[in-house]
């Protein structure tokens, strides 16, 4: 009985199967079969005629054929086109296709000698060669012309069987025509290809790309999209729009589409990194308060930035590529800020979805005592109800309004976060604030610590700081806490004729250059003096990592002499009128400011072994600029030293500016601009005067030598 009952069952599965398939043929057959094209539509007796279409059969004795009323020989079949042959005739008349109770009048068929039998390739973009073979092109009237959809082609030559011609600018679809002495000729049909457009041009892996133009393939499996040889994988298309997502390994380049072998190029898809968000402000707040995003590598192109808070997407209102801007819309919960350009994330700072919020805070650096004002919403009035903590440390507020906060920095102060509290609820500052500006560390206007015509500067491996006050012929000696000293030979002030430059070893041997005796003086950490070098005016100077000397030389383009750790000198091919103190960094390589060749407006750099120097940054115009290499700009340097993470500091003397030489990539950034006086305060507040040297100590910090204001300055900038 389990048997029949089996057995039954497959049967009833092979009838369901049988059906199915039945259903699928019918389906089939229903298809509508169309007629879309053929071609040649001339010729003599036994040319091939192609028609295209869609849903015939493959038998070819389900279709008959005629030519101008004439049986032709149907000789092969697919579902998409049907070859036949045409009869004998001299008469030009209608091709007529029957398939089962189909009828179709193809088009006019004229016997004549003019004949287009293949064009190749059938697509393309302007440009494109195209080869025509046939018969009848060579002409005894006039040239062989080409059309492609109705425009005219550039042909390049002509035999009496082959044509090539260049496809014309925006030939859209449309037949292949040759005609010669009044007679015309259609071939296959011809498909216009071009990349108008992308969105957007820039992104990186990942990014989804549409590529906008005509002529491409329906299916996906018909386009292929190369980034510069990366193939990308294609999610949509259309004749007029493809849908790809840029591939691993992208690389800036051009982007091209390969259809039936024929491939074209579309414009340049330039690989940029992942958006940086460098401060959100607010970090909290409430409905309707704006939301400034600073950082790197946005869109300027609005539709092409999202933000989402705590995974809800708010509405952009302005985009740069460094700057985002929105209105907090409410109701989105506490969570990460997250942007995302061209398909391209990047995470943010937690988002505080409340009434208290810091819009911003001004200054933003500053030392001890400095006046902020902190801008926000859902302060109290109370002022000892709002509690304000510069990095962990509470600060009493002067005044206190709902959207305003005024208060002084606390002494101590340290770079670190602002929090704001205010009942149950904190808020923090966008940025941290930074201990940051220029103090003075020794002497300063109307006091006689220094005299008024310093001239150079090192530091010691303590972090003393050694000045040449050429007024009152010393070196002074000033401490970390600016108490200051005479330099010590012998127990005693030590005296010169004029000091000028110096410079200190490892070993905290001090090297000076007394100008007027034409000497550079030793003296020991033990307090001993000897004549290092002698015979030539030494005026600014450094040292090298093995205790060489590079010395500047008084008088019109003297040049830089290299002084050996004997005392032995030799002249450095290159530096001609050296006006401030150089730096020679670990290889070898001299970095100078020289008035002969760069008016003192530029660092050149000479190798060892090379014949002349070469300009590294900055140019012989003066002037102010950041950028990178010769297109930065300075206005008098003062002198140069090393910093810290392989950057060189510049003093830009006519900018009342601090400068800092990225010497990996040449960038240059400034520090800080002020302008001619005397403040102490912070990086927007502080003003100095001429800088004529810098050095800098192991933490970073800068110290100026103000020469007007006969003063030591420190520059914090952390």
């Amino acid at each position: 009985m389990k048997n029949i009952v089996k057995l039954t069952m497959i049967c009833i599965s092979m009838m369901i199967a049988l059906i199915g398939c039945s259903k699928k043929e019918e389906l089939i057959d229903k298809e509508v079969a169309k007629v879309s094209s053929y071609y040649p539509n001339s010729g003599k007796a036994g040319t091939l005629v192609t028609i295209e279409g869609q849903g015939f059969g493959s038998s070819i004795t389900e279709f008959t054929a005629t030519v101008a009323g004439n049986p032709a020989e149907v000789i092969s079949a697919t579902s998409t086109s049907v070859v036949l042959r045409v009869p004998k005739g001299d008469k030009s008349g209608t091709v007529v296709l029957k398939y089962g109770s189909n009828s179709f009048d193809v088009g006019t068929y004229t016997y004549q000698d003019l004949s287009v039998a293949k064009v190749f390739p059938t697509n393309g973009t302007s440009g494109t060669q195209l080869r025509i073979d046939g018969e009848g092109f060579g002409s005894t009237d006039t040239p062989a012309e080409v059309y492609v959809n109705s425009k005219k082609a550039l042909v390049v030559s002509v035999t009496d069987k082959v044509i090539i011609a260049e496809v014309p600018e925006d030939a859209g679809y449309g037949a292949v025509e040759v005609r010669v002495d009044g007679k015309k000729s259609q071939g296959q049909n011809f498909t216009y290809q071009v990349i108008r457009s992308i969105k957007p041009t820039t992104g990186g892996a990942g990014t989804k790309v549409t590529l906008t133009g005509e002529g491409f393939e329906k299916l996906n499996s018909g386009n292929v999209v190369d980034f510069n040889g990366k193939i990308a994988v294609v999610l949509e298309s259309s004749p007029e729009k493809i849908v790809v997502v840029a591939p691993a390994g992208v690389g800036t380049g051009l982007l091209s589409v390969n259809m039936n072998e024929q491939k074209i190029s579309g414009p340049t898809f330039t690989v940029v990194g992942k958006p940086i968000i460098d401060a959100v402000s607010p970090l909290s707040g409430p409905k309707g308060a704006e939301m400034t995003i600073s950082g790197l590598l946005f869109s300027k192109i609005l539709d092409e930035n999202q933000v989402f808070i705590n995974g809800k997407q708010v509405a952009i209102s302005s985009s740069s590529e460094k700057q985002i801007k929105l209105t907090i819309p409410g109701g989105t919960g506490s969570g990460k800020v997250k942007v995302v350009v061209n398909d391209q994330s990047i995470e943010g700072p937690q988002f505080k979805d409340q009434t208290l919020g810091i819009r911003s805070m001004s200054p933003d650096n500053g030392l001890a005592g400095t006046s902020v004002t902190i801008m926000g919403t859902g302060f109290s009035t109370n002022l000892a109800e709002n509690l304000v903590y510069f990095n962990g440390v509470l600060t009493p507020v002067s005044s206190a309004s709902e959207n305003k906060l005024v208060l002084e920095a606390p002494q101590g102060v340290t770079t670190g976060q602002v929090k704001v509290v205010v009942g149950s609820q904190d808020a923090l500052a966008p940025q941290a604030f930074r201990r940051a500006g220029v103090m003075t560390l020794a002497g300063g206007p109307g006091m006689t610590t220094f005299g008024s015509n310093m001239a150079g500067m090192a530091i010691d491996q303590q972090g003393n700081i050694y000045v040449t006050d050429t007024e009152n012929k010393q070196v002074k000696k000033v401490s970390p806490t600016g108490n200051v000293s005479v330099l010590q030979v012998d127990g005693a002030n030590a005296v010169f004729d004029y000091p000028s430059g110096i410079a200190i070893d490892q070993q905290n041997n001090v090297y000076v250059s007394d100008q007027r005796a034409n000497q550079i003086l030793k003296i020991t950490p033990a307090g001993k003096r000897t004549v290092h070098a002698s015979g030539f005016s030494p005026t600014s100077m450094c040292i090298d990592l093995s205790g060489n000397l590079y010395v500047s030389l008084a008088g019109f383009a003297q040049g830089v002499n290299k002084v050996n750790i004997t005392g032995n000198y030799t002249k450095v091919t290159g530096p001609s009128w050296v006006m401030a103190k150089p730096f020679v960094d670990s290889q070898g390589y001299l970095y100078y400011s020289d008035q002969n060749t760069s008016s003192n407006n530029g660092i050149e750099l000479v190798k060892p072994g090379d014949t002349r120097g070469g300009m590294f940054v900055g140019s012989s115009d003066a002037g102010y600029g950041d950028g990178i290499g010769t297109y930065a700009s300075f206005s008098g340097i003062g002198g140069i030293t090393p910093g810290l993470n392989n950057r060189l500091i510049v003093a830009d003397n006519n900018n009342y500016a601090i400068r800092e030489v990225n010497m990996s990539t040449r960038e240059v950034t400034t520090l800080i601009k002020s302008s001619y006086g005397y403040v102490d305060g912070n990086l927007a507040t502080a003003k100095f005067t001429l800088v004529k040297d810098v050095v800098v100590d192991k933490e970073g910090n800068i110290y100026l030598m103000d020469v007007a204001n006969k003063a030591i300055r420190k520059l914090f900038l952390k």
